[in-house]
Parts: structure tokens; sequence; C-alpha cells
């Protein structure tokens, strides 16, 4: 009985994970890696998730933002220190491959702090450029 519950629920896994496209895991796992990075209070590493461009897009509370040096001083200003930082969380809602190079996101993020969580939603619109999955518009609130 437990043999046929494990070979059951490995049989379903495994078709989930092979269900997804080699994309839909690329970008899945630079969002791991953006919450990893952010995790141990390394912002340059978060930022590596990001177009590295003047054209990358980052709308806000703010309102639109231009530019990787911009959106990466923005977050600097932000959250000065792992404290403010705290333990990002995303929950990926919805995953939608636009093409072979372009993913549209759907999520929701929440920071864990001490001093008060907060938390929202975003959309991303990942592109690969150069061989790489890279963020050029997030939009959250």
């Amino acid at each position: 009985m437990v043999r046929s519950l494990f070979l059951l629920l490995f049989t379903f896994l495994s078709l989930h994970i092979f269900a997804q496209s080699k994309n839909e895991v690329a970008v899945r796992n630079v969002l791991a890696m953006q919450e990893q990075a952010w995790n141990r209070g390394d912002l340059q590493g978060f930022m590596q998730g990001y177009w590295k461009s003047d054209s990358l897009q980052f709308i806000g509370k703010n309102g639109v933002t231009y530019g990787w040096q911009k959106t990466f001083d923005n977050y600097k200003k932000s959250y000065p220190d792992t404290a403010t930082m705290g333990k990002l969380f995303f929950t990926l809602l919805h995953i939608k491959e636009l093409g072979k190079e372009s993913m549209f996101i759907t999520g929701k993020w929440e920071l864990q702090r001490t001093k008060g969580n907060v938390g929202g939603y975003f959309t991303l619109l990942f592109r690969k450029i150069a061989g790489e999955w890279v963020i050029v518009s997030d939009h959250t609130s």
C-alpha cells in the first residue's frame, strides 16, 4: 500500500516537473536565485535577474523607473539593511510562455520582517537576451 502511494506520488510529481518547458524551468531558476540573493542581503546578486540595460522598466508605487542602475539605486535606498529587507518569498500564480524568447509571470511577493511583514503582487516580462533569461519589465505593487 505504502509503495503504491509512493509510486503514484512520484509519477504525479514527475509529470508536473516534465510538463514544465525548458524556458519555464529557466525563469523559475532566475526567481529562485533572486529569492536566495535577497535573503542573504545581496542586492547586487538579486539584480542579476534584471536586464542590465537603460531600457529596463520598473513600475512601482512611485511610478515608472527606467534603467538597471536607477532600479538598483532605488532598491538600495528603500532597503538599506538586512532588517528592512527581511526574508523574501515569491508565490508564482501564472506563467505564460509568449514565444520562444518571452515569458509573462504573475505572482505574489512577501517580505517577512521583525518590523512588520509587507507584500503584494507583481507581473514580470522576461526575455531571453544573449542566451540568458532576464526581467525586462517589472510591475510590482
